[in-house]
């Protein structure tokens, strides 16, 4: 049997997993998911994980209902996990052999961007190259510690162009491309299309952070947020998270319209997100599949993250809440304009009383 948890992003996520013995309840096609989704194994391990699920599981379909009407794939390929997999590979082998392709070196550039654990973006090289073993060698030589390298080959006066994700020695993750022909974009796309509610340990309240994106949308940051919901609750979730009959009910409805019609971008995680000068909002990320538990203690204006998290919990009322709130944004302010007379002496400062 396939360890599907070993390719979750989430090591939180994977740990309750194997808590509560939900390998063995996974499907064939959430497992497919789960691997797809996996941002650490390379193509060659998710290929190798594909063709055991393939050997080891019964065929199902790929997609049904309103899911299937929007993909746009050929029937054999709906209605195949078997079929979607083994095209899906065959694509990304395409892929592959058109990114090293040395003979439209006339007509195609290569350049690359590289990217440091705990940076919130790319770094982009100017340089462009002719050939992609020499855009990775350069990448490669940047320096010996860089986390993720991008390979980009695009062609000239056209908007094809192929992404490669490679760790930090040139393993390749995954692809991305541009300009594909219809039937291969509905192909390369479709794993984007899916949406399901996993098993989460987290609960209302708990401090959570995405390593590896913000809101889904940039390469990292590791910005911690306060949970209030999951996109994957249903109404007895709800219920159990604090929140009264009319929103589980909601929820319900929700959940069940998901399972039907919603994509990998409604995945969403929602809570309390946080600026650097302690401005705090609601808003969501989106693939809750990253996160992870927030394990160090905010600090500063980062406190204010635990002043949410307790109301959220039900463990302080909106009073302590706003001032609460006051008190850390102007402790904050204060530490600001302490920090500001750095340029005066020390001697002058014990005179002035400040010191």
């Amino acid at each position: 049997m396939i360890d599907t948890a070993s390719f979750l992003n989430s090591k939180d996520i994977a740990d309750y997993w194997y808590k509560i013995g939900w390998n063995s309840y996974c499907t064939p096609l959430q497992s497919a998911y789960i691997i797809y989704k996996s941002r650490e194994k390379s193509l060659k391990e998710k290929h190798a994980a594909w063709k055991e699920l393939m050997e080891t599981t019964s065929d199902c379909p790929f997609a049904e209902g309103l899911r299937k009407e929007r993909m746009g794939l050929p029937e054999p390929l709906s209605s195949s996990l078997h079929a979607f997999l083994r095209a899906y590979m065959a694509l990304e082998e395409r892929l592959y052999g058109y990114l090293i392709d040395r003979g439209d070196h006339a007509c195609a550039v290569y350049f690359y961007r590289t990217y440091y654990k705990g940076d919130r973006d790319w770094h982009e090289d100017r340089r462009i190259f002719r050939m992609h073993d020499d855009c990775l060698r350069a990448a490669k030589e940047d320096d010996p510690d860089l986390f993720y390298i991008k390979i980009t080959k695009q062609w000239i006066d056209s908007e094809e162009r192929i992404d490669a994700l490679m760790r930090g020695d040139g393993t390749l993750l995954s692809f991305d491309a541009e300009g594909l022909p219809e039937a291969d974009s509905d192909l390369f796309e479709a794993f984007d299309q899916m949406w399901f509610d996993f098993p989460t340990p987290f609960r209302r309240g708990d401090i959570v952070v995405s390593p590896h994106s913000f809101f889904g949308y940039r390469a990292g940051g590791e910005e911690p947020f306060v949970l209030t919901s999951l996109s994957s609750w249903g109404g007895e979730e709800t219920l159990q998270n604090g929140y009264d009959a009319k929103e589980a009910e909601y929820a319900e409805k929700r959940l069940f319209r998901q399972r039907e019609s919603a994509d990998g971008t409604d995945m969403t995680a929602h809570g309390y997100f946080q600026l650097e000068d302690g401005t705090v909002w609601a808003e969501c990320m989106h693939d809750y599949l990253d996160l992870a538990y927030y394990r160090e203690e905010p600090t500063g204006v980062r406190r204010i993250l635990k002043l949410f998290s307790a109301f959220e919990k039900g463990e302080i009322d909106a009073e302590l809440l706003a001032k609460g709130y006051h008190i850390l944004l102007t402790e904050a302010e204060m530490e600001q304009k302490r920090e500001a007379l750095d340029c005066f002496r020390d001697e002058t400062l014990k005179k002035a009383g400040l010191k």
